[in-house]
């Protein structure tokens, strides 16, 4: 390792450079590569799966339209006179279990179950006797009371019930010899059938003592195979309808074993439809499913990732030859721009070893605005300077610096001012003229006050400074204008930024109170709120419309506005940079309505406020 950082070290800057542009390239086109690979393969696949999702939909639309018929003709036998006229009696059993009623009914029958396909058979069943043609005759036409189904359908009163895929050969003839040529397989739609009658307008229901048929519509399982041939296009994959409970309706699994658990079911059926991964004896699979509404089964098209993936674009060769191909161009490009990088350095070296042997003439060639010719160029004019040094008495040179610095740091004495106003004021006490001593005295204070350092100051200090400054312009405006003090003591205590109220007021004299020759007041308050100080300056004044307000408020925050004035933008800048962000100036204003203007300060706690109980009194 150590010795592989040497010969880093010991590689010229070319080279250096040229590396490791091309490591960087390789690693971040790699990056991107794969990035985009697997993403490409998510988008990709997911639009696949979103396809056969929609086959899988597509498939159970098409049962559940089947299924949908079955429950709306059952309800529509309710009211039918033939079926009526047979069932309603006590004594069925001996006056109608003959050919010609059984030929009756079964003609009723294919009326509302017309000859299908995918209807294996269409019976009214009773007790004693089953009604309807049975074209294989596996439908047993007595005893069939006796089977499972007879009593689901029994308590299917509100609704129709659907019995999953059985064997009609296992089921009703285990011990005989039928031939199983043909398709065996059904699943049934059952439901009591409880017969009315409209006779003049009025509604006749079945004696309570008839008893009541079972409607049994028997469906060839291969229905299902065929609504779901369309969606097994991708090799190895298979389709299965399963109920609530995982009993299997359908499938094309031969091995015929369950994929999934019964909480993955439930979850499924609680979802009614979508797309996602699961392992099936350890291979990744993509299931789309979707629930039948008439029966809630769920339906679910079980598809090998891998083979999904066979039947998109082949992403992984696209990516790679387009990596490698950008890679390669990017070499050549990092190698030609690292020379031109380093060539104006080269020549910067060769001039320093120059100027090491005391060619102080030496001059490179720049062209250029880049960072190198710029330190090329200032190289050029080092060398010119360097000559001038020499030929300069550099005493003498110094001796002018250090007069130009004092005189740099001369500074305007304030006591000069101080006492030229006290011999201004003493000159109007002489003359009686109270009034203009007195603002001298307000404004030498003003200016003692300016001169102190600036940042935070006792908030009694800033205050006197507002009285001094509102004494003034009231001499000034001809007491126009009042102003009211309502201020909480406690907040004496503390410090505040440094002339935080000033700008208002004076923005208040000037602007709002303007076009106002009496009734003018400003009302300047200060109070406690929680762990805020809270500090507002109002007027009568002219107000502003909302486009000027909206301006005003745009400035809060401009630094440029903040640099051109010591007002808003100022004052607000100063308390966040002191105090935090979540403090500062708010303006509330209407035309004609006056402005008010809300200062908000943090409250320092009491241990922090001790240093500054001299100043509140002042």
């Amino acid at each position: 390792m150590k010795s592989a950082r040497m010969m880093y070290a010991n590689l010229s800057l070319r080279v250096r450079l040229t590396s490791s542009y091309i490591a960087l390239i390789v690693v971040s086109m790699t990056v991107l590569g794969v990035g985009y690979y697997v993403k490409s393969s998510e988008v990709i696949l997911k639009n696949a799966s979103g396809t056969y999702l929609g086959l899988v939909k597509s498939s159970n639309q098409s049962l559940d339209a089947k299924f949908a018929s079955v429950e709306q003709s059952a309800i529509n036998m309710h009211l039918d006179e033939d079926l009526f006229n047979v069932f309603n009696t006590t004594d069925l059993q001996k006056k109608y279990l003959d050919y010609e009623n059984d030929r009756k009914v079964t003609r009723v029958l294919q009326k509302y179950f017309p000859t299908s396909e995918d209807v294996y058979s269409v019976n009214l069943a009773t007790k004693e006797y089953t009604f309807g043609g049975n074209p294989n005759f596996w439908i047993p036409k007595k005893d069939f009371s006796a089977s499972d189904i007879y009593q689901i359908g029994i308590n299917s009163i509100d609704r129709t019930l659907w019995v999953p895929t059985y064997n009609l050969l296992e089921k009703f003839y285990a011990s005989s010899a039928v031939s199983s040529t043909k398709d065996q397989y059904v699943f049934t739609a059952t439901r009591l059938i409880n017969l009315s009658h409209v006779a003049n307008n009025l509604l006749r229901s079945m004696d309570k003592d008839a008893e009541r048929p079972i409607l049994l519509v028997n469906f060839q399982e291969s229905m299902i195979s065929r609504a779901f041939k369309e969606s097994l296009v991708v090799k190895d994959s298979y389709y299965y309808v399963l109920t609530g409970d995982n009993a299997v309706v359908s499938t094309s699994n031969q091995a015929g074993l369950r994929p999934v658990s019964q909480e993955w079911i439930n979850n499924a059926i609680a979802r009614k439809s979508g797309t996602e991964f699961v392992q099936v004896d350890g291979k990744k699979m993509v299931v789309c499913f979707d629930v039948i509404a008439t029966t809630g089964w769920l339906s679910a098209v079980f598809i090998p990732y891998d083979n999904l993936l066979k039947t998109m674009p082949n992403m992984f060769s696209y990516t790679l030859y387009s990596t490698i191909l950008v890679i390669v161009l990017s070499i050549f490009l990092a190698s030609f721009f690292s020379s031109r990088i380093t060539m104006p350095l080269k020549k910067l070296m060769w001039g320093i070893k120059q100027i090491g042997e005391g060619n102080f003439n030496t001059r490179i060639d720049t062209y250029g605005t880049s960072e190198v010719n710029l330190i090329i160029h200032k190289f050029n004019q080092m060398n010119d300077k360097i000559q001038v040094l020499i030929e300069e008495n550099y005493e003498t040179h110094l001796k002018e610096m250090e007069a130009e610095l004092k005189a740099l740091n001369f500074q305007f004495n304030p006591h000069f001012l101080y006492n030229t106003l006290n011999i201004i004021n003493y000159l109007a006490i002489e003359n009686k003229q109270t009034v203009i001593s007195n603002m001298l005295v307000e404004l030498s204070e003003m200016l003692e006050y300016t001169a102190k350092k600036s940042g935070e100051v006792a908030f009694s200090e800033d205050v006197k400074y507002l009285q001094n400054y509102d004494y003034i312009m009231r001499q000034r405006f001809e007491d126009k204008f009042q102003i009211e003090y309502q201020i909480d003591p406690a907040l004496y205590r503390y410090t505040v930024p440094k002339f935080f109220l000033q700008p208002f007021m004076e923005n208040a004299l000037i602007h709002a109170l303007e076009d106002r020759e009496t009734g003018g007041w400003i009302r300047v308050s200060g109070r406690i709120a929680g762990t805020t100080r809270i500090f507002t300056i109002e007027d009568n004044g002219k107000g502003m419309d909302p486009d000027t307000l909206m301006r005003v408020l745009a400035t809060i925050d401009d630094p440029v506005s903040m640099s051109k004035s010591i007002g808003i933008a100022n004052v607000n800048k100063r308390v966040k940079l002191i105090y935090g962000s979540q403090y500062g100036v708010e303006i509330q204003s209407q035309g004609n309505k006056g402005t008010k203007i809300t200062i908000t300060l943090p409250l320092p706690p009491d241990s922090n406020s001790k240093l500054y109980e001299e100043g509140g009194e002042s």
